[in-house]
């Protein structure tokens, strides 16, 4: 079901790619036609397109995905001539969704240039981060946790958290004071290894007896975190090698983009307008680490995290 979601979702977007300019569809080559569509045509090459950008199709099921992006694009392309015949790439939404689209495309592009080339981390740092995260590796462990999260004020984050300071309320008091409040809660239990949960999070975690509670909060937001039961489970530096090598890889295009943006930011001429005008300059990003804060992403950082999307 997800690879199917992903293959629509690619699909979806060379609908706007082919919307982007006004020429005619030029005629292909008959090797080239997987499927001709009232008057219009699939190429072999579309698919491909499609199928490159769906990530760990099995080689067994390759030739099923073929003829699975197939049946999209005539999808696709039936409900584009339909909309050409009515002339909707012309109404001020469409054009509008287009621009964005196009504009979105370009900025990516850009981005994924520029963090192209990296140098593949070496040895030294590869075993660095591992020595220096031994709760993703050397003790890594499966978790099973019980996760609970509301939004209140902070005077009733507070008194959550003073309630559980004192160690005579359960998680299940706390949340049915919470209810009787009118504040709505939500969760449940989930499986999970070490590096499924969040870096700055996981060495709390690693350190709390079974049974024991944290709870996190954030902007308005909080959550309790129950380790309902843990194994170890640890990971050599052998079989972690690749996964650090892919995560530094994209730390640094990550840094690499940022950098990129501050660069261009610092020549370009920006100017507010109205009630964008701004009283004082804008603060710069910091830097982005192992370890990030968990802010609302800034316009640019935005457009950085979709050109790194494309990458992981």
């Amino acid at each position: 079901m997800n690879k199917l979601k992903t293959i629509s979702a690619v699909v979806l977007s060379t609908l706007v790619l082919g919307a982007c300019g006004d020429r005619p569809p030029e005629k292909k080559a008959a090797s080239q036609v997987a499927a001709k569509v009232n008057d219009g045509e699939i190429s072999v090459h579309q698919i491909n397109f499609v199928l490159q950008r769906t990530p760990n199709i099995p080689a067994a099921k390759a030739e099923a995905a073929k003829r699975q992006v197939l049946e999209s694009l005539i999808d696709q392309e039936l409900a584009v001539q339909q909309a050409l015949e009515a002339k909707l790439e012309r109404t001020p939404n469409v054009m509008q969704a287009i621009e964005g689209a196009r504009r979105d495309i370009l900025a990516r592009a850009f981005i994924e240039q520029k963090v192209a080339k990296q140098t593949k981390p070496s040895i030294d740092e590869i075993r660095k981060f591992y020595n220096d995260h031994p709760e993703l590796f050397a003790n890594r462990k499966i978790y099973r946790i019980e996760e609970i999260a509301f939004a209140a004020s902070q005077d009733i984050i507070d008194g959550v958290k003073a309630q559980l300071g004192t160690g005579k309320s359960s998680v299940a008091e706390v949340v049915a004071g919470l209810k009787e409040k009118g504040i709505q809660v939500a969760g449940g239990v989930s499986v999970k290894a070490a590096e499924q949960l969040a870096l700055e999070l996981l060495p709390r975690l690693s350190q709390v007896k079974d049974g024991q509670v944290q709870m996190i909060e954030n902007q308005g937001r909080a959550a309790l975190i129950t380790v309902l039961a843990s194994k170890s489970e640890p990971m050599d530096e052998v079989k972690a090698q690749p996964f650090i090598e892919n995560f530094i890889n994209n730390k640094q295009k990550s840094e690499a983009a940022r950098g990129a943006m501050k660069e261009l930011r610092e020549k370009a001429k920006i100017e507010y307008v109205g009630e964008f005008v701004r009283s004082e300059p804008a603060v710069a990003a910091a830097p982005a680490t192992a370890e990030p804060e968990k802010a609302a992403p800034s316009a640019t950082e935005a457009a950085v995290t979709k050109g790194i999307a494309g990458l992981k």
